[in-house]
């Protein structure tokens, strides 16, 4: 049994109107084509729906129990073509978004809010984990699109240059080598606080420390950066973290940087999706307005 929204709107029409030709008027069809589609209706529900009394068609037992179960079906089919016709239905529904620690906590936390006080018929759930646990997300397909800090190799995975990030070493201000521009060779043996495998900001780090043969002695590890802030506030050794968890507490001079001749730590941070998901217009509209928000300047 296949009952049409046709059908539904037809027997409706007549339930109103009490008369077939009053209701061919109101859905826009023949006498002989509304009557025809009333007649079908009964055949597959195999049970009259009306009774004629004089020139007019009145709801039997049967009807009655239908009208409101028609009228619902309809008003529900309704609700649907204006949500989905609606100059704001693209940028409706949930978007799942993952981004790696630092461009999670201080760039997309900011944005998903702004964004759905813009959009309000949006919401954008925002997971913050490591480079690696967010390519993970994309691949699983639980995230539509992810904001990493480290590289992605996967051949699943396309990726695009996003924004530039630098990463700065600190310390505790009261250090011997605070706000020093320092060799590489100074730092040799130095106790580290760092952050745990899979973090993009730890392989950056350990790369370009390798290079200069500055052998980082890792002394604890921690996955959040106020969390190694903490640590080294506290003296538990020097730390590398991006320039854009540590602006207050530099300008309060809580912390101290170490400027290490050759050691450049300017970033690269990506945006993923994975390549057989077609991108959402609602993802679209959040790339484009973190873009805007955040002054990301296009690769």
């Amino acid at each position: 049994m296949r009952i049409t929204l046709k059908q539904l709107t037809i027997f409706e029409a007549v339930a109103r109107s009490g008369q077939v030709a009053r209701a061919a008027e109101m859905v826009n069809l023949s006498a002989p084509a509304t009557s025809m589609a009333l007649a079908e209706l009964e055949k597959q529900l195999d049970a009259r729906l009306f009774e004629r009394v004089g020139n007019r068609l009145s709801l039997n037992s049967q009807g009655s129990l239908l009208l409101p179960l028609a009228t619902e079906a309809l008003q529900k089919f309704d609700q649907i073509e204006h949500l989905f016709s609606s100059p704001e239905a693209e940028y409706s529904g949930t978007l799942n978004v993952s981004a790696s620690s630092t461009i999670g906590n201080f760039m997309l936390a900011k944005s998903a809010v702004a964004f759905c006080q813009q959009y309000t018929q949006a919401q954008v759930d925002l997971d913050i984990d490591n480079t690696q646990a967010v390519i993970k997300s994309v691949l699983e397909f639980r995230s539509e699109i992810g904001f990493i800090e480290g590289q992605c190799l996967d051949s699943r995975i396309k990726v695009e240059a996003w924004h530039k990030d630098r990463l700065l070493v600190f310390c505790h201000p009261a250090h011997p080598l605070a706000g020093q521009h320092v060799t590489p060779q100074a730092l040799r043996g130095q106790p580290w606080v760092m952050r745990e495998e899979g973090s993009g900001t730890r392989d950056y780090f350990i790369n370009a420390a390798n290079a200069l043969d500055m052998q980082p002695v890792e002394k604890f590890v921690f996955r959040t950066p106020d969390a190694i802030k903490q640590a080294v506030k506290q003296g538990a050794g020097l730390a590398v973290l991006s320039e854009l968890t540590l602006e207050k507490e530099v300008s309060r001079k809580e912390l101290a940087i170490i400027e290490v001749e050759g050691l450049y730590l300017e970033r690269q941070f990506y945006r993923i999706h994975h390549k057989s998901r077609k991108s959402t217009p609602l993802c679209d509209r959040f790339v484009g307005f973190c873009t805007t928000l955040l002054n990301v300047e296009p690769v």
